[in-house]
């Protein structure tokens, strides 16, 4: 019994290890981005959507690599932005939980496909689902206390 256990702690670390270099990794990348021409570019073909939910483009980039990526990889951009103050309290706050709706969705969705789940229906309800809870929020929560 004590070896699984030692095993499955063996296991655990090696994991943590990993995601922990990955994480590194994505936010040295997301510093050059940062920097680049192509977060302008981005930036710009975001500003429209991100901004009809009520989300500032300060959190376009934070949005896009939840979206793709993962909640993981969006919550440390997102951590990272509003400590330096790069997001207003309003946009950290839809930005969580939008993702915690809607994040991954390559990846959950092809997990959830293979098991036999409609695709689109399962993007298409989270996302919606995503949108309708933020614009819910900006508007009754928000809106309704006059909160940036």
């Amino acid at each position: 019994m004590d070896i699984n256990i030692l095993s499955s702690l063996h296991s655990a670390l090696l994991l943590s290890a990993k995601l922990f270099i990955v994480i590194v990794a994505l936010m040295i990348i997301y510093e050059f981005y940062e920097k680049s021409k192509l977060f302008e570019l981005t930036q710009r073909y975001a500003k429209s959507p991100i901004e009809a939910i009520g989300i500032s483009t300060n959190a376009s980039i934070t949005m896009i690599v939840g979206f793709i990526l993962g909640i993981t990889y969006g919550a440390g951009i997102l951590i990272k932005n509003a400590m330096e103050n790069k997001m207003s309290k309003q946009d950290t706050i839809l930005s969580a939980i939008f993702l915690s709706i809607c994040h991954a969705v390559i990846e959950d969705t092809l997990i959830f496909v293979a098991v036999g789940a409609n695709g689109f229906i399962l993007f298409g309800i989270r996302f919606i689902m995503a949108i309708g809870v933020i614009i819910a929020i900006q508007k009754i929560f928000f809106k309704k206390r006059n909160i940036q």
